[in-house]
């Protein structure tokens, strides 16, 4: 089914399942193995027309281990290094080349996006079908694309809409490109992924180590994409591309997913790994804070990890410190060394910035309380029964004009919060990037927030008295100025009958723009999946507890909707004149569309088909945008890809 509208140039197209090998300016075609929807695509054309850490105390939380690992034993700084020598043995023998490989197979990747070049052939000639590593079985599939820019957006698409995999996240785009231009030609979706929380991991090449600082097509690479990564690194040896490449991963999926970027010259991924290269990257790595730690500008450090209350009785294991001198993970390897697992744990003497980074990547399911008489903070699990949750669920029960604001951190978790806003009979409101994630068919739909959103979601939000806030981060789109935002929640929370419940998986963002009365450090999915539990117990206690206070605020809902609907604009019938092809002048009808006409025509024939639930809607930036995202009825989580 097609759809081409030549009146306003505008190119709706629903694509068949088969995967684009090329991306033009219009996409018409895309491919995954779990997916089978249309792809809409619209283009601008077709129309006329920093993080900031506040000052909380750190909780002292361990991060559990994850299911069917065995933990270690204690190890001494001799036994840490062995456990990396043997770690890194899995790919002895390898090329630096084959080790990316090897790792890009162990994180899953079955799709990677590119464009060749000298600096990267090394990389390029692990893909080939052919190649002795597959023995015949499939390989990555590897597509080539029109420039590194379209591989940059595509891989970003991917990364937005492909189904999550085993662990519950997003996989992340894969894009291999070339060194100079081809770095540079991948800065706009570098920055467009880390803006909109896609997570990307991008391998480029670079000159060898050994060229001379203006080798051909050589770039500071790192230095130009730090600014629009999570994370960017050389590698400095083959040896630690292992950790590289679980790190990059790591970053890119955990926490709010990102880009990362790892650079890699040319003779580094011709290196092989063999014994020597092992036992000298093992025996070099520092001890994280020691003096040999200054002047060592590699991937990993050591970390004491010390026993005690007070983690003064001595070091009893030594974890991995892997990333930044001062911003990075800690690691700990399994106990037959075939990963390393984050952890996290009170007993590191790290600095409150690491902390809080590291709390970023691995949120502790704690919720934190704030008195706003007092400016009193208290804390506590997120867990039935706990003291914080019934204290959240009193408050979301007493609030008389509650709100849900839902941010892409509710895309994996449709269901729970279905169920969630159903059983206290709250009204949703979306942000872009999380339209779908509730059904917008609903009665209790409010459509998209925030300045291009619809009118009455924007009336409800600062009317109302209670906001809670999932997995979005109150971007200034949303919020407008601050002074002015939510007046009527900020004055319930000082008369303790309401105020702002914000989840977030990013500690840092705890006050960052908006007080909360309860931030929950937590995904989207553990907090909406706690509070039905509770919701569930409460009301199997007491059967009274199924009664709500809402109607009023529902049907005030109802009469803003009528008052206030988004605006068609119809132009009316004209006469023209013309040629015709026998060269004889006439005169016809014609009456122009708008692109909200277009659209929501589009919006009635795929609801009475009954087809919306299996299209997947693709726009550029700008009013097109906003028209799709006003006047579509989103009704499954990852349909809108912008």
């Amino acid at each position: 089914m097609k759809f081409s509208i030549a009146a306003t140039s505008m190119l709706v197209a629903i694509a068949s399942s088969h995967y684009a090998s090329a991306f033009a300016p219009t996409i018409t075609q895309y491919k995954h193995s779990n997916h089978n929807r249309a792809l809409f695509v619209l283009n601008e054309d077709a129309v006329d027309a920093a993080t900031k850490l506040s000052s909380v105390a750190l909780p002292k939380i361990n991060i559990e281990e994850s299911a069917g690992r065995v933990t270690p034993p204690p190890r001494d700084l001799q036994a840490a290094r062995d456990s990396t020598k043997s770690y890194l043995s899995r790919y002895k023998g390898q090329s630096g080349a084959s080790i990316i490989y090897s790792k890009l197979v162990e994180n899953g990747v079955d799709v990677v996006n590119g464009y060749s070049g000298g600096a990267v052939l090394p990389l390029l000639d692990q893909f080939h079908p052919e190649h002795p590593r597959h023995q015949g079985k499939p390989s990555i599939r590897w597509i080539t694309n029109s420039n590194e820019n379209s591989a940059g957006h595509i891989a970003e698409g991917y990364a937005k809409s492909a189904p999550k995999l085993a662990d519950g996240k997003q996989p992340a785009g894969v894009v291999v490109a070339t060194s100079g231009p081809g770095v540079t030609n991948l800065i706009t979706p570098l920055q467009d992924a880390i803006c909109d929380g896609a997570p990307m991991v991008v391998l480029c090449g670079q000159a060898a180590t050994t060229a001379p600082s203006d080798a051909f097509q050589a770039a500071p690479a790192v230095a130009l994409t730090t600014p629009c990564t999570k994370w960017s690194y050389q590698i400095k040896n083959a040896a630690e591309l292992p950790y590289v490449m679980d790190y990059a991963f790591f970053i890119a999926r955990n926490g709010r997913p990102g880009p990362v970027f790892v650079d890699l010259p040319k003779d580094l991924q011709n290196q092989v790994l063999d014994q020597d290269l092992i036992d000298s990257f093992a025996n070099g790595i520092p001890i994280k804070g020691d003096v040999a730690a200054k002047n060592y500008n590699g991937i990993a450090r050591f970390m004491p990890h010390h026993s005690g209350a007070n983690g003064d009785h001595g070091p009893t294991d030594h974890l991995l410190h892997i990333g930044l001198p001062e911003k990075g993970i800690l690691f700990s390897m399994d106990s037959d060394n075939s990963r390393i697992d984050p952890i996290l744990d009170d007993g590191m003497n790290l600095g409150e910035e690491e902390v809080a980074f590291s709390l970023d990547h691995n949120p502790s399911n704690v919720v934190y309380s704030t008195d706003p008489d007092t400016a009193e903070q208290t804390s506590g699990e997120l867990a039935v029964g706990s003291k914080l949750v019934s204290k959240m669920y009193t408050l979301i029960k007493k609030a008389k004009k509650p709100l849900i604001i839902a941010g892409q951190g509710c895309n994996d978790c449709p269901e729970d919060l279905m169920q969630f806003a159903k059983s206290m009979q709250i009204p949703v409101a979306t942000t872009l990037h999380a339209l779908g994630c509730f059904d917008e068919r609903d009665e209790l739909a409010l459509n998209m927030v925030g300045m291009h959103g619809h009118p009455t979601p924007n009336f409800m939000t600062q009317e109302a008295d209670l906001i809670i806030c999932v997995g979005s981060r109150f971007d200034d789109r949303i919020t407008g100025r601050m002074g002015d935002y939510i007046p009527e929640a900020k004055k319930a929370a000082a008369e303790y009958r309401g105020g702002v419940i914000h989840v977030d998986i990013r500690l840092s963002q705890k006050a960052a723009q908006v007080k909360p009365t309860y931030f929950v450090h937590s995904t989207g999915k553990s907090f909406l999946q706690t509070m039905n539990a509770e919701i569930t117990k409460r009301r199997q206690e007491n059967p009274e507890e199924r009664s709500t206070i809402t109607s009023e605020w529902l049907k005030h809902k109802a009469k803003l909707q009528k008052e206030y609907p988004v605006k068609i604009p119809h132009f009316p019938t004209e006469k023209v004149k013309g040629i015709n092809e026998n060269g004889n002048e006439v005169e016809v009808s014609r009456t122009r569309m708008s692109a909200q006409s277009v659209i929501t025509e589009m919006n009635r024939q795929l609801l009475e088909a009954e087809k919306i639930d299996d299209c997947i809607f693709s726009t550029g930036v700008g009013i097109h945008q906003m028209v799709a995202a006003q006047l579509i009825t989103w009704t499954q989580p990852k349909q809108m890809i912008s």
